[in-house]
């Protein structure tokens, strides 16, 4: 009995520092090494979450003007949109075998005039993202694009392919994608790409009927997994609905972590 004791001690000592650990953040200002009169070679904030023996690595790109703030003294963002990514580093809300990576744009991006999401400064900038988080953790890399951020992931796929660029992405999730978002490829899309949207989004600008759109668009020649997932639970709030409310899950993290835990887990390449 003693020795059970002893081990049933142990187990609980070691899931304590997995689940610890999946809590570990730090923010990494990745360089960006080029400067021209057209970009700028301030370095970009991100904020990593490790996972516990992940399978892969998600960089996120956020929706609105691109900023989340960062500071060097940064460890967590309290919002639920960020805590349900956060939740996939940890093994006691999900599998815990994702790494997330936040994206914090130097300077505010513009909200309406989407054209920065187009330029090579913005694709240099997730092209060294994702070549730093592959390098240090050896990782598969998905990209993750919510609201405008969907602008930026298909900008930046038609931008591999046009300049036959090496193929750096693993993976792809389109999170409530803003309607001027396109997923018009020239070559088909090799990779699996996740889907989502509320059935409740109030946002004009973030209107379901074009994530449909691109969905079949791709499904079309796709050449591997792809799925569409409504999101059917949360709350909305008393803001703007592009910001807040169903557009950013609120209160339905266990159900978007979950779809996206799955999918990863189902498609990982590694």
């Amino acid at each position: 009995m003693k020795r059970k004791h002893v081990l049933r001690v142990c187990s609980i000592f070691m899931m304590w520092i997995m689940i610890s650990s999946a809590s570990v953040s730090e923010v990494i200002k990745v360089d960006q090494n080029n400067s021209t009169f057209y970009s700028s070679s301030i370095a970009t904030p991100t904020l990593y979450w490790p996972g516990i023996r992940s399978r892969a690595l998600i960089i996120y790109i956020p929706g609105g003007n691109g900023t989340l703030g960062l500071t060097d003294s940064t460890q967590d963002l309290p919002y639920s949109f960020y805590q349900t990514l956060k939740s996939l580093t940890n093994p006691s809300l999900t599998s815990g075998q994702v790494d997330v990576v936040l994206m914090d744009f130097p300077r505010p991006l513009e909200q309406t005039n989407l054209s920065f999401r187009n330029s090579s400064e913005h694709f240099t900038r997730i092209t060294r993202a994702i070549d730093f988080y592959r390098q240090k953790t050896g990782l598969p890399v998905w990209l993750m694009g919510h609201s405008n951020g969907g602008v930026s992931i298909g900008n930046y796929i038609r931008y591999l392919q046009k300049y036959k660029k090496p193929f750096n992405v693993n993976g792809l999730i389109a999170s409530s994608i803003r309607n001027e978002s396109s997923f018009h490829f020239d070559d088909p899309l090799n990779v699996p790409i996740l889907f989502l949207h509320h059935q409740k989004d109030q946002c004009r600008s973030a209107s379901s009927e074009y994530s449909r759109i691109n969905f079949e668009r791709v499904k079309q020649s796709a050449t591997q997994a792809i799925e569409f997932r409504w999101i059917e639970g949360g709350e909305s709030e008393n803001d703007d609905p592009c910001k807040s409310g169903f557009h950013m899950y609120f209160n339905s993290g266990t159900e978007v972590s979950g779809i996206i835990d799955r999918f990863i887990s189902e498609h990982s390449m590694q």
